[in-house]
């Protein structure tokens, strides 16, 4: 994510209790997705999960992760 964000230049990364969040990236290590709550979810208008081998809900192999993860935020952040 941080190199993303010093690439681009055009966004931020900020603590979740920050005011003002356009996009959530929750990021869980394992499957189950503990992190994905309500709450979490509610602090911005668009969110990304990342649970185990998975971006909100879609396999991806693990060593693509972190591309994949790119990718998926670039596109949101287009939207």
């Amino acid at each position: 994510m941080t190199k993303v964000a010093e690439e681009r230049g055009d966004f931020q990364l900020v603590p979740l209790p920050e005011d003002g969040i356009d996009v959530v990236v929750i990021l869980c290590g394992c499957p189950r997705a503990c992190g994905n709550k309500a709450e979490v979810r509610a602090r911005a208008g668009k969110s990304l999960l990342t649970a185990g081998e998975s971006i909100n809900g879609r396999h991806v192999p693990e060593a693509h992760l972190p591309s994949a993860v790119a990718e998926e935020l670039i596109k949101i952040l287009h939207s």
